[in-house]
């Protein structure tokens, strides 16, 4: 199985033209952090991809300064073209010093190992009083793919996403959280399939089927799919 750093790596190039629900999902966190009316803040983002937070949010936010992170070299660059400042490193070990008004990340978290312990580390870099703010996928996701292959007698296979109650748990009792289904269309499972690896994502998680399970389930497959959110922004 490929590590994510280098799956997304790969997919800097096709990334913008297969990910319509990340960029509403950047848009909608974007929104919710404008809620808090930071001024001038200081800015530090994980997971920054091409830079869809940063387009969507930097320029009606004015930071007085923002940090774009990302593992795989190829996405920091692409996101260079709408974020000055860019720098390869890995969520899951942060190299940089606290004091940031705001620590944000969209549709990275569930992609973590240890997204528990990653959200600790993220918080010792915000100020007291700072926000962490934070898109993630849930359990739900992709549920229709799901279902075409054990209707084609597939075992589980894919992205494993957490349920809304171990999300939840993730965060603060005074976190605003809300929770949300978005939807997009395929005109076959080849296409869906293909829009998934243009975005980076394995839709097996390194295992294979055999074409005859495979076809069944492209068959069994609607169109449909299924994206369950989850936005999380927390006083610290």
């Amino acid at each position: 199985m490929s590590r994510p750093a280098d799956r997304f790596g790969r997919a800097a190039s096709t990334y913008d033209g297969a990910t319509p629900i990340q960029r509403q999902v950047a848009a909608r966190l974007a929104e919710r952090i404008l809620d808090c009316s930071l001024t001038a803040p200081r800015v530090a983002e994980f997971g920054c991809g091409t830079g869809y937070l940063a387009q969507t949010l930097a320029p009606r936010l004015a930071p007085a300064l923002w940090i774009a992170t990302d593992i795989a070299p190829a996405m920091a660059a692409a996101a260079r073209a709408s974020t000055p400042l860019v720098a390869v490193m890995d969520a899951a070990q942060p190299a940089l010093a606290p004091g940031f008004d705001l620590v944000c990340s969209s549709l990275t978290l569930q992609w973590l190992t240890e997204p528990a312990a990653a959200l600790d580390g993220w918080r010792t870099l915000v100020r007291p009083g700072g926000r962490l703010a934070v898109a993630t996928l849930l359990d739900g996701t992709f549920t229709e793919w799901r279902g075409a292959l054990a209707a084609a007698g597939a075992g589980p296979m894919g992205p494993v996403f957490p349920s809304r109650d171990q999300a939840r748990g993730w965060f603060g009792p005074e976190t605003a959280i809300e929770t949300f289904a978005l939807h997009e269309r395929h005109p076959s499972a080849l296409h869906f399939l293909r829009a998934l690896d243009a975005s980076g994502v394995d839709a097996a998680e390194g295992r294979t089927l055999d074409a005859g399970t495979l076809r069944r389930a492209m068959r069994a497959f609607t169109g449909r799919i299924t994206y369950q959110v989850l936005i999380a922004v927390e006083t610290v």
